[in-house]
């Protein structure tokens, strides 16, 4: 049987030494590695018995954290607060919850990050940031904590994004949307001409579908048509307040909604017949 020492990688002899293990990448600092041996030797019993009590309890643990994750995923994904449950206000790589702030957002993975004080005109830049529930924010530079600010100096968080890695991240996006049409469960591709990304109020609540023409679009709208009122389907959706929103149509690109994404193709074309 494998004993505690084993299974985090420490030596009994020197209680420094690193064995092959699961854990054997782990990096820990020294005063977390000395309190983690020092916890071993009071824990550490001849048959091995409370060790192996623990690790079926962190297996649980683990196992019952993975499927909280996964439950609050789902709801997201059904465009619900997990929090809250209200509605979600959903853009590409942010969403927030303005009935109770809940928020995931996307930050740029080379940075830089600044954070700018209440006191101080000049911020401080880093690689990264981390904000805690608490409010504190722990400022991340060549790997290593820089700052640790108190949340009443904290003026605002600066996150600089560069043009290369917006183009990245909406190629990313690009290529996750190739999926199933929402009429012909075909794959539709936003590359090919006609594509449609529809954001429309068949009940109560805006979602979203996807179309890989306009054939399958007009089809989706004759057999489904707009219960909120008539003309959700030529309305932009940010000047209409009578349904509960989930998405945003005021950026460009992937996100443009079917309607004007068809009017500006038929336009393009147009032009280019006259040309």
């Amino acid at each position: 049987m494998r004993s505690l020492f084993d299974i985090l990688g420490l030596s009994r002899e020197s209680g420094r030494d690193i064995l092959q293990s699961p854990l054997q990448n782990t990096v820990l600092p020294d005063q977390q590695r000395d309190k983690l041996e020092k916890d071993i030797l009071i824990l550490d019993d001849e048959f091995g018995l409370k060790e192996k009590r623990l690790h079926k309890e962190a297996e649980k643990q683990v196992q019952y954290a993975a499927e909280d994750s996964l439950k609050q995923l789902h709801v997201i994904q059904m465009g619900l607060c997990p929090r809250c449950g209200e509605h979600l206000n959903e853009s590409l790589f942010a969403t927030v919850c303005q009935a109770c702030g809940w928020n995931t957002y996307e930050v740029p993975s080379r940075g830089p990050v600044r954070v700018h004080l209440s006191a101080n005109p000049a911020p401080i830049e880093g690689d990264r940031c981390y904000v805690t529930a608490t409010g504190e924010v722990f400022l991340i530079k060549n790997d290593v904590v820089i700052a640790k600010i108190n949340k009443n100096a904290v003026h605002w968080i600066e996150y600089v994004w560069s043009k290369e890695e917006i183009t990245q991240r909406y190629r990313q996006v690009i290529d996750r949307l190739k999926t199933k049409c929402s009429w012909c469960e075909k794959e539709a591709d936003p590359n090919k001409e006609g594509f449609a990304l529809v954001h429309v109020a068949i009940g109560s609540c805006q979602e979203r579908y996807i179309f890989c023409s306009q054939e399958c679009y007009e089809a989706f709208r004759k057999m489904y048509p707009s219960r909120v009122h008539r003309n959700c389907y030529e309305r932009k959706c940010a000047e209409c307040d009578l349904c509960t929103k989930r998405y945003d149509d005021e950026s460009e690109g992937v996100r443009m909604i079917a309607k004007d994404f068809i009017k500006v193709k038929n336009l393009e074309i147009s032009r280019r017949a006259h040309a």
